[in-house]
Formats: structure tokens, sequence, C-alpha cells
């Protein structure tokens, strides 16, 4: 049954989390990507055809990235859900809707602000790393940064310096980065309106995930104790 109830409650998390950032993107962040798109395909038509499948404009590629935003929270509610769930079961966690609010802060800083920092979010167009390179990298960060904040959060004192340390893992290692500039283009007016599009996306960004983060965590503390655990209160 409570299995049931994480999935049941994830699902409608995810669901308005999912549709609330979509909506934010739609707002704050399609002009920018179009923009960058434009520059992108001049010059893909001087270099030649590229058979590369991309969705087209308009309801397709809309429904594609609502879709794909109410996956993510969905996955996310769900594995907020089962840890919230964990700890305040054993007691080692008492949630509100405040403290879900502050999960979501860390839930941001996990999935965006920590891989954000050596791996800023990339507008069409930019000179980056391998691809391989930079999920590995990601997925590092995410690892050490969710690791170290759940250590230096819950686990007793003596583990904490461990927590702490894993923090700075990722930085450490080293973001893999492109050798040379972001945009190759031979036109500095060009470049230099890129590379204004590449700031005003990566905070549009920051602060859509921000808002993202922080609903998903207070809804799903909110449910843990509407919904989820409520066999344990009545």
């Amino acid at each position: 049954m409570l299995f049931r109830r994480i999935i049941f409650n994830a699902l409608l998390v995810g669901l308005v989390a999912g549709v609330l950032l979509s909506v934010l993107q739609f707002v704050a962040i399609d002009d920018i990507i179009i923009g960058a798109e434009q520059y992108e395909a001049a010059v893909e038509e001087s270099a030649g055809p590229i058979s590369q499948w991309e969705p087209d404009d308009g309801l397709q590629r809309t429904a594609l990235t609502l879709a794909s935003n109410i996956f993510a929270g969905i996955g996310f509610s769900a594995v907020l859900l089962a840890l919230m769930s964990q700890l305040q079961s054993q007691g080692i966690a008492k949630l509100n809707t405040f403290k879900g609010f502050l999960w979501g802060l860390a839930g941001f800083t996990v999935f965006f602000a920590a891989p954000g920092i050596g791996l800023p979010p990339e507008i069409p167009g930019v000179d980056a790393a391998p691809l391989q390179q930079r999920q590995l990298w990601w997925l590092l960060a995410v690892i050490c940064v969710g690791g170290g904040l759940l250590l230096l959060a819950f686990a007793q004192n003596k583990f904490k310096p461990l927590g702490g340390v894993s923090l700075f893992v990722p930085y450490l290692v080293g973001a893999p980065h492109h050798d040379g500039p972001a945009f190759s283009h031979s036109d500095l007016a060009v470049i230099e309106s890129l590379n204004a599009l590449h700031h005003e996306f990566i905070l549009a960004s920051g602060l859509s995930n921000l808002v993202f983060w922080v609903v998903l965590g207070s809804a799903c503390a909110w449910a843990l104790n509407r919904w989820v655990l409520v066999d344990e209160y009545s």
C-alpha cells in the first residue's frame, strides 16, 4: 500500500510540477532557444545538409517538452517521496511543507546548480566537450553533491566531514571543457549576440528550475503527510 501511495502521489505532484516547468520554459526560455537556433541553422546550411532528426517547431516541440518535463517531475517526485517516507517513518526526520521547501532547494542544488558550476546550461550552437565526458562528469557531480548533503544532514557526526569532502570532489576532478571559444563564427557581432543569449539562457534556466524544485519539494512534503503516510496518523 505504501508503494502504491508513493507512486500515485508522485504522478500527481510530477504532473503539476512538470506542467509548471513547461509554462515557465515557454515564457522565459523558448525565445532564447529559437534565437540561438537561427544562428545555428545558418552555420549548418553553409556547411551542408546534416541528417539529424529534430522536432518541428510548434505543437510537436511543445508536446515533447511537456511530456519530458512531466516524466522528469514524476521520477523526481517518486525519489523524494520514497526518501521522505523512509526518513520520517524511521524517526530520522519530521517533514512539513517548509522543510519540503528546503528539500526542494537541495534538489535544485544537486541536479542543477552543482553541475551547472562546472557545465552551465548550453544553448544550440555552443562548442562543447564530447557528450559522454560531460554526462559522466554531470553524474559524478550529482552523486557526490547529493551524497554529501545527505551525510551532512542525516549522518552521525563522525561521518559529516566525509560529506563535506564529497561536495568538492567533482570540482577537484574538473569538468570537461572544449578547447577554444564557445562559439565559432566569423562575425564578431553574431558572437556577441550568442554570448548574450547564452547568459540569458543560464539565468532563465536557473530560475525556472529553482521554481520547479521548490514546488516539487513543498508539494511532496505536503502529500507525504496528507496522503502517503496517512496510516501512521490514523
